[in-house]
């Protein structure tokens, strides 16, 4: 979903005069370029051509500016990053875990980690310029708009990058003004019949704390992972709005860790319970696109926008 970059009239002249010269310009394109990451400043080759990617964060942002990747993750892709399944990307291990045969035999010059990944840098580093992009959801956008800036400017495609994150921006701006007019929402992560209601600041706060909803629940920093919830708790808080996560549906996992069959969410959830809340009775339980949520963490600019999008569209704004 990259736009074009426009090109000012002067500079198209000036291309054209110089187009002899082409191959000289060419010849003088940086070996390396100095970009910034969670960890600071890295030296990483310009224009990299076997990129290996275990962050799908990351990916999302590759795709969106059309950059190459050789190798990535095995993961269960959203929709719109399907074409990632395809067999000619190479499979180099897993969101945590690294195959280093995978990589030997890619031989990539440079390593993209971040989030689950994020652990593994000082070993991959060894093996490749590596580059850490983790967010932190305190500052998710800004975090967000620095990966973007360093993934583009490795292929010289900053304006790209630019408009990508003004887009997300807008949107993210549209959806808090209309999050504004809705009554309160609690989010809840399940994990099969296990439950813990999302609060601002924790790990998925960023539905109140980016996307501006209204919060069922106060921020308890002492429970950044959530607060643990049963159905009579969800009663008792009796939300306007349930918006849920499903973590298997996120992972494809159908067993548990003991190979039990996990509960879908929306069986979980379909009770007299939870229909008596006042979402419930009003139709507003949410079940949010889980890969994105859960695998993605909203950390890339694609799965921001069809986030605010999903939002919006269940509010009636579309």
């Amino acid at each position: 979903m990259g736009s074009r970059s426009l090109r000012p009239l002067w500079s198209i002249a000036l291309g054209l005069a110089i187009l002899p010269m082409a191959g000289t310009a060419l010849a003088q394109q940086p070996a390396s370029i100095t970009v910034q990451h969670a960890r600071g400043s890295a030296t990483v080759p310009y224009a990299p051509k076997r990129v290996v990617v275990y962050d799908l964060a990351s990916l999302d942002t590759m795709q969106a500016l059309k950059l190459p990747v050789a190798g990535l993750a095995k993961a269960n892709f959203p929709a719109y990053m399907r074409g990632y399944a395809d067999a000619r990307y190479a499979v180099a291990g897993s969101l945590f875990e690294p195959d280093f045969d995978a990589l030997s035999r890619l031989q990539p010059d440079l390593i993209v980690i971040a989030g689950r990944s994020a652990g593994k840098f000082d070993i991959l580093s060894k093996i490749a310029p590596t580059i850490d992009l983790t967010v932190n959801n305190q500052h998710l956008l800004d975090d967000m708009q620095r990966n973007v800036n360093t993934l583009a400017s490795l292929w010289g495609k900053q304006a790209e990058g630019q408009q990508l994150m003004q887009r997300v921006r807008a949107e993210v701006d549209s959806t808090r003004a209309i999050a504004q007019q809705q009554d309160t929402g609690l989010l809840v992560l399940a994990v099969s019949k296990n439950m813990n209601g999302q609060t601002p600041g924790s790990r998925f706060g960023l539905l109140y704390d980016v996307l501006g909803v209204k919060p069922a629940l106060p921020a308890d920093l002492a429970k950044p992972r959530g607060v643990p919830l049963q159905m009579d708790d969800i009663a008792k808080i009796n939300p306007s709005w349930l918006y849920v996560i499903d973590r298997n549906a996120g992972t494809g996992s159908t067993t548990d860790r003991e190979g039990k069959p996990v509960v879908a969410s929306q069986e979980l959830f379909d009770n007299d319970t939870i229909k008596n809340t006042e979402a419930g009775k009003k139709g507003r339980v949410v079940f949010l696109e889980p890969r994105i949520w859960y695998l993605l963490g909203v950390a890339g600019p694609q799965a921001m926008l069809h986030n605010a999008a999903q939002l919006r569209e269940v509010w009636g704004h579309r």
